[in-house]
């Protein structure tokens, strides 16, 4: 602390307060209280004693530790990455560059992301997709044609959304918590998913969204049962999920 290294800068120079006030030109009840941490010097009555003592300011102000310090820390760090392979090295590079954009983001002062907000005509492009008027289940099941694919809703450009063929809306929580009720989704013709992939089937004349199991279509949420595709059920795959709005 400042009181204790202006007392010992003091003693090494083997004066008493009283003697230190004097020299310094100052009043005895304010060096006292400077070494008491009871009053604090101005930045030129710290250079003062500085001076008078032979001493940096770092040193009475306890930068000088900060800076050894610091620089042992920095030396550790430098003997960790030095005894990395150039893999590891890699490694850490890869997550400081990410954890520096972070924070330099989080800090930008509000003011500023105002400056630097998109204008409207700058924002994120929509593009349309073809799209059912009918809800596709995350539940019990809602009717479902699929040839009904005759409107057209408006979706944030993305690759996902310039290769899917059209969009369905979620009605239900079967697939929560991945697929939410209102959620849009992002949807590719296709005959057959894989087992374990999210798929659009009609089963009976019921539209649904589902995880494909081969002998079932499985819900995300364990509080729904899974339906099994037995013999004599009509099932066809209508489309790959293939992503959300």
């Amino acid at each position: 602390m400042f009181e204790d290294r202006l007392k010992a800068a003091r003693e090494n120079k083997g004066l008493s307060v009283k003697q230190a006030a004097a020299a310094l030109r100052l009043p005895y009840t304010t060096y006292n209280n400077y070494e008491k941490n009871q009053r604090e010097p101005t930045g030129g009555m710290i250079c003062k004693l500085a001076e008078f003592y032979g001493v940096s300011t770092d040193y009475l102000l306890g930068r000088a530790e900060f800076i050894a310090e610091a620089k042992q820390e920095e030396s550790a760090i430098q003997k960790k990455m030095d005894a990395l392979d150039e893999h590891g090295r890699k490694l850490v590079e890869l997550v400081l560059d990410a954890e520096y954009d972070r924070c330099s983001t989080e800090t930008v002062p509000e003011i500023q992301m105002k400056l630097i907000e998109p204008k409207p005509e700058e924002r994120r492009k929509m593009i349309t997709v073809r799209s059912s008027e009918y809800r596709v289940s995350a539940g019990t099941g809602f009717l479902l044609d699929e040839g009904d694919c005759n409107t057209e809703v408006q979706v944030p450009d993305s690759p996902a959304a310039r290769k899917a063929d059209f969009a369905l809306t979620i009605s239900g929580n079967s697939m929560e918590p991945i697929y939410h009720d209102g959620d849009i989704v992002l949807v590719k013709r296709a005959d057959i998913v894989r087992i374990g992939e999210i798929g659009i089937f009609i089963v009976d004349g019921n539209g649904y969204i589902k995880k494909y199991g081969g002998d079932r279509l499985i819900s995300l949420n364990s509080a729904y049962s899974d339906i099994i595709l037995a013999t004599g059920v009509y099932a066809k795959c209508c489309g790959l999920v293939i992503g959300r709005v």
